[in-house]
């Protein structure tokens, strides 16, 4: 599988959390090419099904993104908004954005240059900003409603030793490893039944893995988000790095899980690390393995620099060893899957 160039599609899609159906419908397409058993949800997530026998196993990776909403139109047109997850307000000025209106308006964060500002110069709170469509107040009352979603403007990039820089990797870059995995298992009779799930909403609270974990009732799963790679002026005791797969370690994921995920990658050479975890992941997994009573659940990662940003930046590399060792550590199931997730 091209990974960068999915990612380049299906990254530039609109997908914001609540409001993710133009890239779920793009995701179901790309399912449909591994399984002839996909399906939305009721609350938005994709779903596609591979074999059909021996213990369940949710996989999961969420789909939808961070960005804006629309809150109020100025009397001078220009369009207020606040954020849909985490948006870092130091990012936003002199940003491209996408008005997801009646219909999509290209527009700018402005703020108040050095010039006019008095006193000590501070990044700009979200309530200083304002999106500049370039139309007065009428005009931009006809083409936008209170409630419309706000998406960035970016191009995709490709830097050297085949790393990648764009919007939405968090955590579309990880749909992408499920697809690789997915590719690698077309062919493949497997010990158990796999559904493979973009999840909706992680960005407000990991709601689309909470509802998938309640319906598949699996028997474990393998949740797959990113984490912060190396960069500049960041604790190395805080990232990863950008070159290794991630593998999870800590309260809310099953030591068993890990342990397995571990000997899947020294037996098929993929460089792997640990990412501890002293409470909480953050992630999808951290919804689904208290559903139904507890799911022994796993956490692989995918290195990430800049988070939440307009230029969050990969390892094509990483992506694709991320798919390889999920698909050999869903090959390895057997009929004594019980024994080994014992703790």
């Amino acid at each position: 599988m091209d990974v960068a160039k999915f990612l380049e599609e299906v990254c530039a899609l609109p997908g914001q959390s609540g409001f993710e159906t133009p890239v779920a419908s793009r995701i179901a397409q790309e399912f449909a090419k591994y399984s002839d058993r996909v399906q939305i949800d009721a609350l938005g997530n994709v779903r596609a099904e591979m074999g059909s026998v021996g213990p369940t196993v949710l996989v999961c990776a969420h789909m939808d993104e961070v960005g804006m909403i629309v809150t109020g139109i100025e009397d001078n047109g220009f369009v207020r908004f606040w954020q849909i997850g985490g948006i870092d307000p130091r990012i936003l000025p002199g940003s491209e954005v996408t008005v997801h209106g009646r219909e999509d308006l290209f527009g700018v964060i402005g703020v108040k240059p050095p010039h006019l500002t008095e006193g000590a110069h501070k990044a700009a709170r979200l309530d200083e900003l304002a999106i500049d469509l370039g139309y007065p107040k009428e005009k931009v009352e006809s083409l936008v409603r209170i409630g419309d979603p706000v998406s960035f403007r970016v191009p995709f990039t490709r830097l050297m030793n085949k790393r990648i820089s764009f919007k939405t990797f968090d955590d579309r870059a990880c749909v992408a490893c499920m697809l690789v995995a997915m590719e690698e298992l077309q062919n493949v009779s497997l010990g158990c039944r796999v559904v493979f799930t973009a999840t909706v909403q992680e960005e407000v609270g990991a709601r689309g893995a909470m509802n998938a974990a309640n319906d598949v009732r699996p028997d474990m799963a393998v949740a797959f988000d990113v984490c912060h790679a190396d960069m500049p002026g960041a604790d190395p005791w805080d990232t990863m790095s950008i070159d290794k797969v991630s593998v999870g370690q800590g309260p809310t994921l099953h030591p068993a899980m890990q342990r397995r995920l571990m000997d899947a990658a020294s037996a098929l050479n993929v460089d792997v690390q640990t990412d501890i975890s002293s409470r909480r992941t953050y992630t999808d997994a951290d919804s689904v393995f208290t559903a139904n009573c507890g799911v022994p659940t796993a956490l692989i990662s995918l290195p990430l620099a800049y988070m939440h940003t307009m230029v969050e930046t990969i390892s094509e590399r990483s992506a694709q060893e991320a798919g390889r060792l999920l698909a050999g550590f869903l090959k390895g199931i057997d009929e004594k899957w019980g024994e080994w997730l014992c703790f």
